[in-house]
């Protein structure tokens, strides 16, 4: 099915799409189905299963909300899509890490096409080595700060491997004693620590990780979209980049923040310790808040980044139907008052997206099978 069933789609409409948690906006899900791009999903209001949040197709305020088994009334997904929402849905909770695990499993079965497997391969690595990195600069931060000025001789980061290795062992167990804690227990709280701040990392690491380099992407991606606009001074087009970057700014705004408070502990693994063996959940809960603000910001960035330059028109006004909202609860995670509604006063301007009816489908999916394995 290439349509679109407006009937059967209007009954989920809804014009009050203002969630006033992150976990009530949903978690955005990289499907490939051209009406699904997007789209995120959220436990329902009973808590019993997981339904669909997407935006309007047609511009303006307003969402759908449609159950999974009820989609095959208003679209045909596909076969990635269908076989992502099966594992999604065997899940108790979900979370923009649970569903980029889940989705890079999928996408490894090869159900989005090899570059996407590749991808998906590629970055599953990268992830470990973050994680090994995150420990190993903890580690070395450990030491510089129980070592004598005698011990310290030759900065830890310039030592030989086998040097280091000594080194980590005495400063491990030197702090253990003043945590109340065996030295094997130190080890396992550095790596559940490294395991939390993974998507982060380390302030200093040569290698940035996964969350600092979307920061860098949006970031890279306004001053593209404010320079073409400046280029292409049509009021509608101005409009639509108006909501686009003033979403993401909000987005970088929140994060940055959030961002900051967390490096403020990294940056000292004795006190960081301390906070892991007083509340392990609540440290790794805050070490979640970015991932959380950014979530589907690096799809509507590689939207950019995959279009022609004389598509970038049309993709400006996908971008902005895709535009997310913070909610509410933002405020009490980063102690931050801002106008949140703001974004979406601006898509009231927003006109249709014409793409879900072009007769297009095989090249739309093409091209959300690439944004796919970018975003992995």
């Amino acid at each position: 099915m290439n349509e679109i069933s407006r009937d059967a789609l209007d009954r989920y409409g809804t014009g009050a799409y203002q969630p006033a948690t992150f976990l009530e906006r949903g978690v955005a899900v990289p499907f490939t189905t051209p009406f699904l791009l997007g789209a995120r999903i959220r436990p329902t209001e009973s808590r019993a299963g997981l339904e669909v949040v997407i935006a309007n197709p047609s511009g303006g305020r307003g969402h759908y909300i449609v159950p999974w088994a009820a989609l095959p009334e208003v679209c045909s997904p596909t076969l990635h899509d269908r076989r992502l929402w099966k594992r999604l849905s065997d899940e108790p909770a979900v979370t923009p890490a649970l569903v980029r695990e889940v989705a890079r499993a999928i996408a490894a079965e090869g159900l989005a096409g090899r570059e996407a497997a590749a991808a998906a391969a590629k970055a599953k690595g990268e992830d470990g080595a973050a994680r090994m990195r995150a420990n190993f600069m903890l580690l070395l931060d450990l030491i510089r700060r129980t070592e004598t000025r005698e011990e310290a001789t030759v900065p830890p980061q310039l030592d030989k491997p086998d040097r280091i290795e000594v080194r980590a062992r005495r400063a491990v167990a030197r702090i253990a004693p003043r945590l109340g804690a065996t030295p094997e227990i130190i080890a396992a709280w550095l790596e559940g620590i490294a395991t939390a701040i993974a998507g982060l990392g380390v302030p200093g690491d040569p290698i940035p990780a996964r969350t600092r380099v979307t920061v860098a992407t949006i970031e890279a991606v306004i001053g593209e979209i404010e320079l073409w606009i400046a280029r292409n001074p049509d009021p509608g087009d101005q409009q639509a980049a108006a909501l686009v970057t003033d979403a993401a700014k909000m987005s970088l705004q929140v994060a940055r923040a959030a961002i900051k408070e967390l490096d403020g502990s990294i940056t000292d693994t004795v006190s960081l310790l301390g906070i892991w063996k007083q509340d392990p959940s609540g440290f790794s809960r805050r070490a979640t808040r970015p991932d959380w603000m950014l979530d589907g910001w690096h799809i509507i960035a590689e939207l950019w980044r995959d279009a022609d330059p004389e598509a970038r028109r049309g993709v400006l006004w996908e971008m902005a139907l895709l535009a997310p909202v913070l909610p509410r609860e933002v405020e009490d995670w980063v102690g931050m008052q801002e106008d949140w509604d703001r974004p979406l006063r601006l898509r009231r301007l927003v006109r249709a997206n014409e793409d879900w009816r072009s007769g297009r489908t095989f090249e739309v999916v093409a091209r959300n099978e690439r944004l796919r394995a970018r975003a992995a």
